[in-house]
């Protein structure tokens, strides 16, 4: 199959916003191609495992060394289109030898056997290599030949869209489809054929985890429109998004990335091999605090992410409980269509009566979380504003009537997190953004009062819009006291109200502290900068 049937689908989707003609592309698209050709392009559309073989910053400085392009003359046509394969792509159209050439290059061929080829070669072997495809390959498929160099391929192609064009082609149900995506997928013939096979038994998906079904944020109006006696509350939990598979004797625990963190977390999986029955439990892996009764800081769990075996010192000092709120399929029955309040009373009656050898699996290990007595919207708000120092996020408010589906449906369940903390800092550093904005000064480094001085506290890259954005670009170049590389220190004169979720000690800054999801939330023009806040007003915040 030639790369250029592919090229033609990729800029259907690129150039159409509709979203019916791009589900009609990739049905016509799946429905002509080879099956090897469809998954591959499936991986490529849902990013599933998109290699990069080389980076965008490399990709420039290569057409750079080769054509003798000066650098700066790159990064203005850069900073014009945001995309480095396709500034490349557009660069390159007048270095090619033969305007007219038609390459016989397959997808296949390119991934799985022209590409790989690179990890074997020093730089400038790189580069000859790189050179002599550019100049075999057609204009057409310049664009798709530099996007699946560097594992780029953002053109408005959600998973779901995909699905919708498999389901359309085969006539398997969405959520069939959609469940055999999830988890790790082989690029090959027979991945393709399990995707689409008809007969498929439950049994061969006895490894994978179930699509995760997702809240929306909770809307102040929804309280006039709602009654509150359909629904439930629970925390919201600030752990790691999980599912617990237990089936036929096999024990995996895969996070909402749809990674598997069975060596990661090995003291869940020796309790729960102690169970007797099969289940699959939606919940969160929470570092615990057994003295207090409740999750230590994101902070604490961070320490144990990456780390492939953690000793039995690291479990014992940063031990983890799953938070168990979904019960998803009970010895091989799958009871995601029954309604919510029906899956908990499977939960809570099953949970209690687990057969164990050990007892101490109930309330050390998997918990389930306790719902919340909220009898009107008063006590929702107290609940909710109570939230921070039991170290949850908020509350999650589910219609007891909902079934478990995949994805976000409105009505169904609601997030409602608790405001964010606030401090007042002063525009310090600067450096320009990327992509599309890369000739504007979009990052942002802050600082508060150490007595009498001024010490960095965050970062932060977003909050403000265009206008706004643009009128700090001027003001940041005509108050430049330094430059350092990309980096300008300015006039400490502008502050700014920097938001965040929580705040907590690190020694690897200098100020001490460190912020969690920092965003500028407003240009404090009304106020100058004595009034910022102090390094010790940002301390009181952190909790014990």
């Amino acid at each position: 199959m030639s790369l250029n049937k592919f090229s033609k689908l990729f800029e259907e989707l690129d150039s159409n916003n509709s979203i019916n003609k791009k589900i009609n592309s990739l049905t016509k698209y799946f429905k002509s191609s080879s099956n090897l050709n469809n998954i591959l392009t499936i991986y490529l559309l849902i990013g599933k495992r998109n290699k990069r073989f080389i980076s965008g910053k490399s990709l420039k400085e290569y057409y750079g060394d080769i054509y003798d392009i000066p650098k700066w003359l790159i990064e203005i046509c850069y900073s014009k289109v945001g995309d480095s394969a396709e500034v490349i792509s557009l660069l390159i159209q007048d270095k090619l030898i033969d305007e007219n050439i038609k390459d016989d290059i397959s997808l296949n061929e390119l991934i799985n056997k022209i590409l790989p080829n690179l990890t074997k070669l020093d730089e400038c072997k790189k580069k000859s290599y790189i050179k002599a495809l550019w100049e075999k390959i057609s204009k057409e498929n310049q664009l798709v030949f530099n996007k699946i160099l560097t594992g780029s391929f953002r053109i408005g192609v959600s998973k779901g869209l995909v699905v919708k064009a498999i389901s359309n082609m085969t006539g398997i149900d969405e959520s069939i489809i959609l469940h055999r995506l999830m988890g790790e997928l082989e690029p090959n013939e027979e991945t393709y054929m399990f995707l689409i096979n008809q007969n498929l038994k439950q049994k061969e998906l006895d490894y994978k985890p179930y699509p995760f079904q997702l809240a929306n944020t909770f809307d102040e109006t929804i309280k006039e429109t709602i009654s509150i006696k359909k629904y439930q509350f629970e925390s919201k939990w600030d752990g790691i998004r999980s599912q617990i598979i237990k089936r036929s004797g096999n024990i995996s625990i895969w996070t909402r990335g749809e990674e598997i963190v069975n060596k990661t977390f090995p003291e869940l999986i020796e309790k729960i091999s102690d169970f007797k029955m099969d289940f699959v439990l939606d919940g969160e892996i929470l570092i615990w605090d057994e003295n207090k009764n409740r999750p230590k800081n994101f902070s604490f769990l961070q320490k144990r992410l990456g780390r492939k075996s953690p000793s039995l010192k690291i479990q014992k000092d940063l031990p983890v409980v799953f938070m168990a709120y979904d019960i998803l399929e009970i010895n091989g029955n799958d009871i995601r269509s029954k309604i919510l309040s029906e899956r908990r009373n499977i939960l809570e009656n099953n949970f209690t009566n687990l057969i164990s050898e050990d007892k101490s699996i109930i309330d050390k290990r998997i918990k389930i979380t306790k719902l919340h007595q909220i009898e009107n919207w008063n006590d929702l708000e107290e609940a909710k504003n109570s939230a921070r120092k039991y170290n949850t996020e908020g509350l999650v408010i589910k219609n007891k009537q909902s079934k478990y589906i995949s994805g976000r449906k409105k009505g169904n369940w609601w997030k409602y997190k608790i405001d964010p903390m606030q401090l007042d800092g002063i525009l310090i550093y600067a450096r320009p953004g990327s992509g599309k904005r890369a000739d504007l000064y979009t990052d942002y480094s802050f600082a508060i009062w150490e007595n009498n001085k001024l010490v960095k506290f965050t970062n932060a890259y977003s909050g403000l819009n265009n206008e706004e954005i643009k009128e700090l670009d001027k003001w940041i170049r005509k108050n430049t006291l330094e430059r350092f590389g990309p980096v300008r220190s300015v006039k400490p004169e502008l502050v700014f109200e920097i938001s965040f979720d929580n705040i907590q000690i690190s020694k690897r800054h200098k100020s001490g502290i460190a912020l969690r999801f920092p965003r500028i939330t407003k240009w404090r023009r009304d106020k100058n900068i004595m009034e910022a806040d102090k390094l010790e007003n940002a301390l009181k915040m952190i909790s014990n």
